[in-house]
């Protein structure tokens, strides 16, 4: 679990994130992403009902923080950024929904160069 200072959780934060941000999109997932004027980077995650139950949410939301957790460290500080779950997010397997993340992740060039290489 990321730390609470990593954690989106402002309403009004969460708020301009979706009026003022950039999205990239992906089949399991979008993107959204803001410049903030901390020294790291503050993530949220998120499904809709379309999703599914709330188990089905839930598993995506974590495959999502999952992927976000082993990458930390490949991250570039100073963006808030909103992870959604698409509504076939809960039935991907692990590895396709790490590929989604880090691909969304690349194009919005939110990962430094040497974190090229998935991590085991």
């Amino acid at each position: 679990m990321l730390q609470r200072r990593y954690r989106l959780r402002s309403r009004t934060d969460i708020q301009q994130l979706f009026q003022e941000g950039k999205r990239w999109r992906h089949p399991l997932a979008v993107l959204v992403i803001r410049p903030n004027e901390q020294l790291f980077s503050r993530f949220g995650f998120a499904a809709s009902r379309a999703v599914g139950n709330a188990v089905a949410r839930n598993r995506a939301k974590r495959l999502l923080r999952e992927v976000v957790r082993l990458h930390w460290c490949s991250l570039r500080p100073g963006f808030d950024c909103i992870l959604i779950a698409r509504q076939v997010t809960s039935q991907a397997a692990y590895v396709e929904v790490e590929g989604a993340v880090l691909s969304l992740l690349r194009r919005a060039d939110l990962l430094s160069s040497e974190s090229e290489a998935p991590q085991s």
